[in-house]
């Protein structure tokens, strides 16, 4: 579907959900127009929006006017019942306006909360806009997929969301391939193979590799390759367009620091022998200091703080191959 829309981004990461949109934007089949915080009108074809995890929800914009008055007079709704939902970005109104804008529309004897025919969207950004909401994002699909809702998980697995915002800022497309070398339970694996990636997978502990496998094949994810062994010595037969892994963390693997930061650097080193020149290796390690062990072999686009709890922050990290 092409048009003009106004996408609402969820916040979680600082930047990242603004970073995951123009990433999906590289693709060419949409551009971004301008945006007023979490709000962006961009224009195009939106339907590669439906697997961003950090998308709220898209709207179809109907018009677009300098003050509300002009813009319900510009307005034409399908024929149907409807609710208005009204957001600001400045302040400046709240939600109590919803009824008179859905006068404004025609909504005398349209409104319906329990059976609507479809959801009108007010939002006075820059300027005032009117549409319809025409998807509410994945939060219920990534939800169900969550740890505990696997058949085999582990208390550590990382949140669907965050693999799937990984998975997305890769730069990779329908049927490339997707090495995850730690890969878990297969949770960045996972969201990948739901995307439509070719997905390889490594882990040392037999029992998370085989835990990984079942998962992928609970959810439905058939393309998928995933071993048993020490990254550093595994052998690579395809071509791999892209990395995208959690790295071990000392609190909760076998490692000590010392051969965190030897595992960390060896991997980089294999990472660049992997990826061709300019492809992507996104990667969550527990200390940013771990990330100067891949400037002989990565330029840094991006590092993302989240802090998980207390002791554990985490650094999401965007790396292109030199």
């Amino acid at each position: 579907m092409v048009g003009t829309f106004l996408v609402e981004l969820l916040q979680d990461i600082p930047e990242a959900p603004q970073y995951e949109l123009q990433s999906l934007s590289e693709t060419g089949k949409f551009e971004i127009l301008n945006n007023s915080g979490n709000f962006f009108l961009i224009h195009g074809d939106w339907d590669g929006l439906r697997n961003a995890a950090y998308v709220r929800r898209v709207v179809n914009i109907l018009s677009s006017a300098s003050q509300l008055e002009d813009l319900a007079a510009s307005t034409v709704l399908p024929e149907g019942k409807f609710f208005v939902r009204f957001q600001d970005s400045s302040d400046c109104h709240n939600s109590g306006i919803e009824p008179s804008i859905g006068d404004m529309l025609g909504g005398k004897g349209r409104v319906s909360f329990r059976n609507p025919d479809f959801v009108v969207r007010v939002y006075h950004l820059d300027m005032w806009y009117a549409g319809l909401e025409i998807f509410s994002g994945i939060g219920k699909e990534l939800h169900a997929r969550r740890a505990p809702m696997r058949p085999f998980f582990s208390p550590i697995s990382i949140d669907p969301r965050h693999a799937r915002f990984m998975v997305n800022i890769t730069g990779t497309k329908d049927g490339e391939t997707i090495l995850d070398p730690f890969c878990g339970t297969g949770g960045i694996l996972l969201e990948a193979g739901l995307m439509g990636r070719r997905v390889l997978g490594n882990d040392w502990s037999l029992q998370m590799a085989t835990g990984a496998k079942l998962n992928l094949k609970y959810f439905g994810v058939r393309d998928y390759q995933i071993g048993n062994d020490d990254f550093l010595k595994l052998e690579i037969s395809e071509p791999v367009a892209a990395i995208a892994t959690d790295f071990p963390y000392g609190k909760n693997s076998r490692l000590s620091q010392k051969n965190l930061e030897q595992l960390y650097g060896g991997s980089f080193r294999k990472f660049h022998s992997i990826l061709p020149e300019g492809r992507r290796a996104v990667v969550v390690v527990s200390e940013r200091k771990f990330l100067d062990l891949a400037t002989d072999y990565f330029h840094t686009e991006k590092v993302f703080q989240f802090r998980v709890h207390r002791s554990l922050t985490r650094y999401f990290a965007v790396l292109k191959r030199k």
